[in-house]
């Protein structure tokens, strides 16, 4: 049994708990601000100083939140707080809050805008504090700008391996529904080969048994009906046990050319005379196709064409096999293509073979399918 997959640690983190982090950063952020706000000489602050620094950092406690919302208020009230700090005041918070809508968003506005308001910020504080704008430039600016530019290609970068994990987990999950479902339509094919061959031979041996007045026909024909359940039964037990099993069940090897003589003597006790010619040696997963598409042929004679006589040739050519049942069955009008024969097509696809099926230009039906080995 497969251990359960679990998520990365990070993503496993709860939302109350990321909140709590952010909201220490936040409090973290406004306490050295207003710390800034105090000791600076710049210009003496006042009320819309602080007002300023609160709004740029108390806003990244909800960034998860409203990622849009706080690069705003981030963005403004980093424009005030360069009037008494500096132009780069904001390079902590400014940077986080850029990341968190780099995660969210692909569109590449937030950055330009934060870049045009860090140069704007820095030619207007230059010229208040009259500084050398070189000065500026070398000491903070450039290395501002980088890490505008770093956090939100590091926010994009973790946007896109989400996308990429969830597009790899959306594919799996649909991998399996496919599977699952194939594994169903092969057990629904196996089942209606089964029990529909065997409810058919038992019908028709039945019918059989009411007719006959010697008793030892009759015997004959209970002895052939008990057989052929017991088969059917066997067969769907084994299916069932598949189902009734956890994790990945594959089922058992099923039956093969070495079967064909009991299914061929079945289906002679239930008054169809069958004749068999193998040519050649099969092998390998090919041999329950093979003989399912001999049990399905037989059943459809069984049940629709009224003939006497059923050949059925299985012929290995060098690059292919060819599998052929033909009956002497009354035409008639066309014989329909019920789940079996619909069945019997899936399975020869499966193996990229060709299928036929369709009545014979003088009379009797023919299901020809030709293998590639």
């Amino acid at each position: 049994m497969h251990g359960q997959i679990r998520p990365p640690l990070l993503a496993r983190v709860p939302a109350w708990a990321w909140l709590a982090i952010d909201t220490g950063i936040a409090l973290f952020f406004a306490a050295s601000f207003l710390g800034l706000a105090s000791s600076r000489n710049l210009s003496e602050p006042d009320v819309v100083d602080y007002a300023a620094a609160l709004a740029t950092s108390l806003p990244v406690a909800v960034r998860r939140l409203w990622p849009r919302s706080v690069f705003v208020i981030v963005l403004l009230g980093g424009l005030g707080m360069r009037e008494f700090l500096d132009p780069t005041a904001d390079a902590l918070c400014l940077p986080l809050v850029l990341y968190t809508l780099a995660t969210r968003s692909k569109a590449a506005l937030p950055l330009l805008v934060a870049g045009v308001v860090t140069i704007q910020g820095v030619v207007t504080v230059q010229g208040v504090a009259d500084l050398p704008l070189s000065v500026v430039v070398r000491d903070r600016l450039g290395l501002v700008l980088a890490i505008l530019a770093a956090s939100w290609a590091f926010g994009t970068a973790v946007r896109q391996r989400r996308l990429y994990t969830e597009q790899v987990a959306a594919q799996a999950e649909e991998r399996a529904r496919a599977e699952a479902m194939a594994e169903r339509l092969r057990i629904a094919r196996e089942l209606h080969d089964v029990i529909g061959h065997g409810l058919s031979t038992i019908a028709v041996q039945a019918g059989v048994a009411g007719h006959v007045g010697r008793t030892e026909e009759m015997g004959r024909a209970l002895a052939s009906i008990e057989e052929t359940s017991r088969s059917a039964l066997r067969e769907t037990r084994q299916l069932l046990g598949v189902l009734r099993e956890e994790g990945e069940a594959e089922l058992a090897p099923g039956p093969g050319l070495a079967d064909l003589d009991a299914l061929a003597a079945r289906t002679r006790a239930a008054g169809l005379e069958v004749e068999l010619r193998i040519g050649g040696e099969v092998g390998g997963e090919m041999e329950p196709t093979v003989y399912r598409i001999v049990q399905e042929a037989l059943t459809n004679v069984l049940k629709h064409a009224g003939a006497r006589h059923v050949l059925v040739r299985i012929e290995r050519q060098a690059d292919g096999l060819t599998v052929e049942v033909t009956d002497d069955g009354t035409r008639g009008r066309a014989q329909p293509y019920g789940h079996g024969l619909t069945g019997l097509r899936e399975r020869v696809h499966l193996f990229g073979g060709e299928f036929e099926a369709g009545a014979r230009p003088v009379r009797g039906f023919r299901v020809r399918a030709r293998l590639p080995l």
